[in-house]
C-alpha cells in the first residue's frame, strides 16, 4: 500500500522488512498472544491493536486501527511531533 504523507512523501509497505510500519499491541492484548501454547509469526502480525507507519521524512505517525483482525487500509490519526 503506498500513503502520501502531508510532508510529500511517499510511503509504501511493500517491501519485507521495511522501516515505515510498525505493529502496536497493549499491554493486555500482548499478555494475551503470550498465554497461548504456540504463536504463528503471520497469526502474531493480524493480533496487533493498531499498525503505526512513521514518516522517514518529517517524523509524522500516521495510525490504523486493526478490527477484527484485518489491517485496515484507512488513517484513524495522524500525530505530528512537536518541537520541545
Amino acid at each position: 500500500m503506498h500513503l502520501l504523507c502531508k510532508c510529500g512523501k511517499d510511503m509504501w509497505n511493500g517491501e519485507i522488512p521495511n522501516d515505515i510500519e510498525f505493529s502496536v499491541y497493549s499491554d493486555r492484548r500482548m499478555n494475551e498472544i503470550l498465554e497461548e501454547d504456540t504463536i504463528d509469526t503471520i497469526d502474531l502480525a493480524q493480533m496487533n491493536d493498531y499498525n503505526v507507519w512513521r514518516c522517514p521524512k518529517c517524523g509524522r505517525l500516521y495510525v490504523f486501527r486493526n478490527e477484527s483482525g484485518e489491517a485496515g487500509n484507512r488513517v484513524a490519526c495522524v500525530y505530528r511531533l512537536e518541537d520541545v
